[in-house]
């Protein structure tokens, strides 16, 4: 297959009318949906005995597509990094739902006292509870969970009233907001043993230290926490664990950090007085370096969360007294549409999947063609327009030969499933995307592509692509979990992914484009191989 990708490339020229044709077929059909899905819990009325559910939102459309049913007064939520699994925390059940992504079926399962927060490792094999036991019932701890089985294998007791669990991005260890005792445990992932405990201090005099919401940054270097009964901010270096403070908003639940490290995003959900409904209206947007005030986004009603789209592009926050959710350009801040949802929408945690693989190779593939066409329409700062689109054709060849359905595997129900590749043809998928990628960033190095927007277009189209291949890879390693394959091929397999992952950061931070299409090309290979060593793993 690799072969006939280069004899693509040797006669893009006699491909003219073939690609007129193609596109008529495949891009006049109704648009592809369903590239990413948000998960909202609708908490409802707490301790009225009646269950509160999901909400599953497309996030193409903007509507929800489905409805589950869970237990009471659920709130934190996390997907697996393969988008396949999503664990919610009902905290006045004490128990979790563990909802399959593909078939919206659901599975409860006891959990300690009161759980509230909830995550899962990056590796995706582990699912962390913190059970925060406000209520003096039993034991406040963190519960882990094994993901092949959703068994407890073991519980950590990390200080008083354990809310909320992140992870950092290279696994080895996790951080405990304790909103009992104002601290930060940080125990390591392997050993399960607490390390340090983080004493917090707050701004304001008589301010009492609550963390909740808490959050570490994408390359790992610090950990974001906020304060529920005040308006301070910690930044916890993950170095040395000493910190820094800020005062932001008033009362916080929820927290986020845009893919690109850059921006912090702090609703205001200003519940101060017991006798009233919360009165917060504001999501702050925070400087992550500076944590000076970037902008605060208003028109809220009592926004208790928020989360970021992969891309970085859109915002979601949960509007609990109005039962919807906001859905906000992350780049002028304009509000995009309201979704209704149900009952006290909380969301709390990282409510958006990583996305389906197929839909996010097609979505890519129609920007690409959008972006060929405003070539084609004379856009401005486009040197050598002829050039540029054989190189884009190019790349569109190979991006619909990714999606030829012999290549996926098909599901029970005979249609094709959109997160899996075909055994053993699907391999071509991998040498497909790689001449995508090289298609795509050679045509912007050789200088033929001077329009900002379009560079801009591309590079995340790049993005998109390649994203798409880990979480192919991530799939078939999450099959091999629940297939309880040998664990040292599991790890292999593990290994090469975030091999590949170490790729695609070391190309982000880079601006040279050759230097980019090398990091990619490695990268992509090493999708491969994590994806076929988990596949031959259950074979």
């Amino acid at each position: 297959m690799q072969k006939d990708a280069e004899q693509f490339k040797m006669a893009k020229t006699n491909f003219s009318l073939i690609l007129r044709l193609l596109f008529i077929a495949v891009f006049m059909s109704p648009p592809i949906f369903g590239q990413h899905y948000a998960y909202i819990t609708n908490a409802g009325g707490f301790g009225d005995g009646v269950n509160g559910d999901l909400s599953i939102i497309d996030l193409a459309t903007n509507t929800v597509i489905a409805t589950v049913e869970l237990g009471d007064y659920p709130q934190g939520v996390a997907v697996n990094p393969a988008g396949t699994a999503v664990y919610v925390a009902n905290s006045a059940s004490n128990d979790f739902t563990v909802i399959d992504a593909i078939t919206h079926t659901a599975t409860t399962l006891p959990a300690g006292f009161f759980p509230c927060g909830v995550t899962v490792h990056p590796d995706g094999t582990r699912i962390y509870i913190a059970n925060a036991d406000f209520f003096g019932a039993g034991v406040s701890n963190v519960w882990v969970l094994d993901r092949a089985t959703n068994t407890k294998i073991d519980e950590i007791s990390c200080g008083n009233g354990s809310i909320a669990v992140a992870v950092h991005p290279n696994g080895k260890v996790a951080y405990v907001a304790n909103a009992g005792e104002g601290t930060i445990a940080v125990f390591d992932t392997d050993t399960h043993e607490v390390t340090d405990t983080i004493v917090l201090k707050a701004v304001g005099a008589n301010e009492p230290c609550v963390p909740v919401p808490i959050v570490v940054h994408p390359e790992g270097t610090y950990v974001y926490v906020a304060n529920r009964v005040g308006p301070t901010l910690w930044a916890i270096n993950t170095a040395t664990h000493e910190f820094v403070a800020r005062a932001a908003g008033n009362r916080h639940v929820g927290i986020a950090v845009n893919p690109a490290g850059t921006l912090l995003y702090l609703p205001s959900f200003d519940d101060a007085d017991p006798n009233l409904p919360p009165q917060g209206t504001t999501v702050d947007v925070i400087d992550t370096k500076t944590l000076e005030l970037v902008t605060t986004i208003d028109g809220f009603n009592a926004p208790l969360d928020v989360s970021v789209n992969p891309d970085g592009t859109r915002l979601y926050i949960t509007n609990t007294n109005a039962d919807t959710v906001s859905v906000v350009d992350a780049v002028t801040y304009d509000l995009i549409t309201t979704i209704p949802v149900g009952s006290r929408p909380h969301g709390y945690g990282g409510c958006v999947g990583s996305g389906v693989p197929r839909l996010l190779k097609a979505d890519a593939i129609a920007r690409l063609e959008t972006v060929k066409k405003a070539i084609e329409g004379d856009a401005d700062g486009v040197v050598s327009p002829e050039r540029a689109i054989e190189h884009l054709e190019t790349a569109l060849i190979s991006g619909n030969l990714c999606l030829q359905e012999e290549l996926w595997s098909v599901a029970n129900s005979g249609e094709v499933d959109p997160r899996r590749l075909h055994t053993s043809l699907g391999a071509t998928v991998f040498s497909y995307e790689t001449t995508i990628v090289e298609a795509v960033l050679d045509a912007i190095r050789r200088g033929w592509i001077m329009n900002a927007e379009l560079r801009s277009e591309l590079l995340a189209i790049v993005d998109e692509a390649v994203r798409a291949d880990r979480v192919l890879a991530a799939v078939a390693i999450d099959d091999t979990m629940l297939a309880k394959a040998n664990p040292e091929k599991i790890g292999e397999a593990q290994g090469m992914l975030e091999a590949a992952d170490a790729l695609v950061r070391e190309a982000a931070a880079w601006k040279e484009i050759e230097k980019k299409a090398s990091l990619f090309h490695r990268a992509i290979s090493q999708y491969h191989c994590a994806w076929a060593a988990a596949m031959n793993s259950i074979q």
